[in-house]
Parts: structure tokens; C-alpha cells; sequence
């Protein structure tokens, strides 16, 4: 049985930094026909193929103004979900954070994810959630400068913290 995934909370979505849009991005929700977009960002992003009508069949209250894209030079590089937590009822919970690996390290992932956290606090959630694997370093690194911290919900994930920690600090 694979381990759970970690997880991660912001507790005070008061303390977003402003959303600014660099030159060359722009920022837009899910428009209808996109299904297969996505579907290719997430496979690019993550080596596996999801279905797009699985996904917002999932629950948290899917609209397609909570699925956000970052786009540059007329292309999506970078998509994350923001939803209420069926798990953690009234908090925000992001689902299906990807950058394309073309894209990553130019601040993509920053931006989707700050859209996401102000949609979520915009809509009243005062708190947000997300689960990532322990390989995921960089990504990782990126929820912690945004405010989130680890959050324990299995016996081993204090363990597998210390160690996704102990790697980003020799970063």
C-alpha cells in the first residue's frame, strides 16, 4: 500500500503577497473545449495521465472559474485547482498543482498559486491545504515560502518531513 501523500496548510490566507502578473504572463480560468488542454499540462507535469471529467467529478465544489492557468507566448505552463477540502471541511484545499517542465523555475508555479490562494480567500476561506509526494523538493520549497507548513495527518509523516526538510536546507 503506498504511503499517503504529505500534506501542507496555510493557516492565514490574510498574509497572501499581492498577485502581481509579471510581463509575458497572464492569468485565466478554465474556458469550456480546455479539457484536453489540461489533461496535457497534468501529463507533462506529472508523467501520468488523468482525466480532466474524473478530476471535477472529485468533489470540492468544481467550477471552472476555480481551475486557473498561467499562459505565456500563447500557451498554458502552469495550472493549480482551488477548491473546498472534502476532507477538511471549510478550508480551501488547491488540487492539481503542474508547471510544464519547460516551464519551471520561471515563476509560473508562484503566480498560479498565489491566483489560487486569493481566489480561495476572496470566496471566505481563511485557511488552505494542499498534499504533495517527498520528491516533489522544488515544489515543496514553493508551498513553504507561500506560507504553508507542514501538517500531520499519518503516524510517518514526521519522519518523511525531517527528511524533505533536511534536503531543502542543503539546497
Amino acid at each position: 500500500m503506498p504511503e499517503p501523500q504529505l500534506i501542507l496548510r496555510n493557516p492565514d490566507l490574510s498574509r497572501l503577497p499581492p498577485l502581481k502578473i509579471p510581463d509575458g504572463f497572464s492569468l485565466h480560468c478554465h474556458r469550456e473545449g480546455e479539457e484536453q488542454n489540461w489533461e496535457d499540462l497534468i501529463e507533462e507535469a506529472f508523467g501520468g495521465r488523468y482525466s480532466f471529467d474524473r478530476f471535477i467529478r472529485n468533489g470540492g465544489g468544481y467550477r471552472p472559474e476555480y481551475v486557473l492557468y498561467v499562459e505565456k507566448d500563447g500557451r498554458d505552463i502552469a495550472t493549480a485547482t482551488a477548491v473546498e477540502s472534502s476532507r477538511f471541511p471549510g478550508e480551501g484545499w488547491l488540487r492539481m498543482v503542474g508547471t510544464r517542465p519547460c516551464a519551471r523555475g520561471q515563476g509560473a508555479g508562484r503566480l498560479v498559486l498565489t491566483a489560487c490562494l486569493h481566489s480561495l480567500f476572496d470566496r471566505g476561506y481563511r485557511s488552505a491545504l494542499l498534499s504533495t509526494d517527498d520528491h516533489r523538493i522544488p515544489a515543496v520549497g514553493l508551498y513553504l515560502s507561500l506560507g504553508f507548513e507542514p501538517y500531520f495527518t499519518d503516524p510517518g509523516h514526521p519522519a518523511r518531513w525531517e527528511k524533505v526538510m533536511g534536503i531543502l536546507k542543503n539546497r
